[in-house]
């Protein structure tokens, strides 16, 4: 007997807390008045994703239920692992009769970590522990707070393994299996959490419309959401894990744990989805790969760089600060004690001469778009005025009010209280003050991109998306987040992974990824270039201006999105060439012996035909750059 299908939730008898994000397909809230798998002990925190109105005509309420039913038609034991492993959608959440999003469990505290600055500036804050964080190099993880060792890569990707494997056996695809959906942790032990698992498949049916995550798609013409494609996906994050790297497709990298990983790998990307391994298989290599496994976590450089990402988009990253002692030379020391000292005094001698009236603060990013350092001290809302009604006052004479000039104070204008989302400001003050001017919306200027009322936490514009400072207004029990328009384009808030494109001189945009653009590998605020230098297929730079008063223009390390992978390929790389004419691809399948040529020459130069004598060859450019084109010899194997 099949059990009832599970009662819907109008949405409302829901009381929503703070967003905790927003993707192309809606927006999370927490639920502050509802638990799920309620047990003696409370149970667990619930969230609601609102779908946005252009993806609810595609949605498929039926493979929706069937998915918030599938708990209860399983054994117990499956149906409590499923739901302490995913966030699975726990109930339909209905408007007026419609299907308007789902209930699912919050991601549990092991699955966050307290995310720190990389240059030692803004606060500490909680963020979900996304894989992508780990696609980074090492000095890179470290500083950011985690603590991962090599062991734990190989005892993450066997969990992992693992739930693929009893994921399948239930009739779930994944589908879009990239580290923006996987969560970890290492503690007590390393393991997996998966979220956004209403885009799965489960037994061929779907709610949304399956995606893929771009560096993450499945060959061409390969059916979506399958066993098989996950396995292939598994394999990428696999050697991509390991390299290190966010678009790495080479296999070699998991040479270091034993040949038998890297030929699992090799198997995994094969472009026949029926000539792949299965999870169990993985999962059986990994953890007899894990003994050997250093157990040593890696301990962050010093000096570390700054780079920076979007939480959920991670690639990470964003810019709270390193925790722990720091060992400084005694001159530093004394140097800082004598600057803390003077700032005291300066601030009493403040306090002295201002009473306590309220003040508006400010907080700036000083290490990347969209995240804010310490408060600063701010500039008053009002001006003092002593107290009139003091008993012990001596009354003036008339001669000394005749002589006295008239006094007409005026209270300091608050641009803060009628600021709405989309108006704009100028701020004429230093790094340390605010004096803000509306202004029109132009380059230069600050754009208000969210409000948030009822608090003067500077904090709260953390993860507003492009968010570059946040202003509070005591008075109003309002902070203001802002945004700050670059002369040099929106690129100036692009995060890695993006892309973007503009003429060497002028104004640079995000754009979706296409031939001709260039991908963001990292982005940097200052202008050393020499940070770019480690980054793979780097071969590009471009800096965006910022606000004039402090040093807050973003340097982009960059890579040209070649039309296939014969743009980055060295000599002696295989390939597998296809097709004929414009229509010919050049594919790094990880492998020789699924490949038919091999490069044996290049050069930066278009067409040159003549460089590769009696070879094949291929050539390509982009016009405006032509300093990265290439041509590139091939010889059939």
């Amino acid at each position: 007997m099949s059990p009832a299908p599970a009662a819907a939730v109008e949405y409302s008898t829901l009381v929503l807390g703070n967003q905790l994000g927003q993707g192309g397909q809606g927006t999370v809230y927490q639920v502050t008045n509802k638990k799920i798998n309620k047990t003696a002990s409370g149970g667990w925190d619930v969230a609601y994703k609102e779908y946005s109105p252009p993806v609810l005509p595609e949605l498929d309420a039926g493979a929706l239920a069937a998915q918030v039913d599938l708990p209860g038609t399983l054994s117990a034991e499956d149906g409590a692992w499923l739901c302490d492993h995913t966030a699975w959608p726990a109930a339909v959440v209905r408007r007026n009769g419609r299907p308007c999003g789902l209930l699912m469990r919050l991601i549990p505290a092991r699955f966050q970590f307290t995310f720190k600055s990389l240059t030692g500036t803004g606060t500490a804050v909680r963020k979900p522990a996304n894989l992508e964080y780990l696609l980074n190099p090492d000095a890179y993880v470290a500083g950011i707070g985690l603590s991962v060792s090599e062991r734990d890569r190989v005892l993450l990707l066997a969990d992992l393994a693992t739930t693929l494997d009893r994921l399948h056996g239930m009739g779930i695809a994944v589908g879009d299996l990239s580290p923006r959906n996987l969560l970890f942790t290492t503690a007590p032990e390393p393991g997996c959490f998966l979220i956004d698992c209403d885009a799965m498949r489960l037994r061929g049916g779907t709610a949304l419309p399956q995606a893929e995550t771009p560096d993450w798609q499945l060959p061409g013409g390969e059916e979506k959401a399958t066993c098989a494609g996950d396995v292939y996906k598994f394999a990428l994050l696999a050697v991509r894990l390991f390299a290190r790297d966010q678009t790495a497709t080479d296999p070699v990298a998991l040479s270091t744990l034993g040949p038998p990983l890297a030929d699992l790998a090799r198997a995994s990307l094969h472009r026949d989805p029926a000539q792949r391994p299965s999870p169990a298989t993985w999962a059986e290599q990994l953890t007899a790969a894990a003994p050997t496994a250093s157990a040593a976590p890696v301990a962050p450089a010093v000096p570390a760089a700054s780079t920076t990402g979007r939480p959920g988009r991670p690639g990470p990253p964003g810019n709270p600060a390193p925790a722990g002692p720091v060992n400084m030379p005694p001159g530093k020391v004394a140097a800082l004690v004598l600057a803390f000292v003077v700032v005291l005094v300066v601030v009493l001698g403040a306090l002295a001469e201002s009473s306590d009236g309220p003040s508006t603060t400010s907080s700036r990013s000083s290490a990347q778009p969209g995240v804010s350092a310490s408060p600063s001290d701010g500039w008053s809302d009002e001006p003092y005025e002593p107290p009139s009604d003091d008993p012990l006052a001596p009354e003036e004479t008339e001669e000394q009010k005749e002589s006295e000039e008239p006094e007409s104070p005026s209270a300091s204008p608050d641009p803060v209280a009628d600021a709405e989302v989309g108006s704009c400001f100028y701020d004429e003050g230093t790094d340390t003050t605010v004096d803000l001017r509306e202004a029109e919306c132009a380059t230069g200027a600050f754009e208000v991109v969210d409000l948030h009322h009822g608090t003067t936490d500077l904090d709260s514009c953390d993860d507003v998306e492009n968010s570059d400072r946040s202003i509070s207004s005591p008075r109003n029990d309002l902070v203001m987040c802002l945004s700050f328009l670059s002369a040099d384009g929106d690129a100036y808030h692009a995060v890695q992974g993006d892309c973007v494109y503009g003429r060497k001189a002028g104004a640079w945009d995000t754009q979706a990824c296409e031939t001709g653009n260039f991908k963001v590998l990292a982005v940097y605020n200052g202008s050393d270039t020499s940070k770019c230098d480690d980054w793979p297929r780097y071969n590009y730079w471009k800096k965006i201006d910022g606000p004039p008063d402090a040093d807050r223009d973003v340097l982009l390390c960059l890579s040209m999105n070649y039309p296939d992978d014969i743009g980055y390929a060295e000599m002696d790389q295989c390939l597998l060439q296809r097709g004929s004419g414009d229509s010919t691809t050049h594919t790094n399948t990880g492998s020789c012996s699924t490949s038919n040529i091999v490069v044996s020459g290049r050069t930066p130069h278009y067409g040159a035909a003549a460089f590769c004598r009696d070879n094949g060859w291929t050539t390509w450019q982009n016009p405006s750059f032509p300093d990265l084109a290439y041509t590139v010899c091939f010889r059939w194997k």
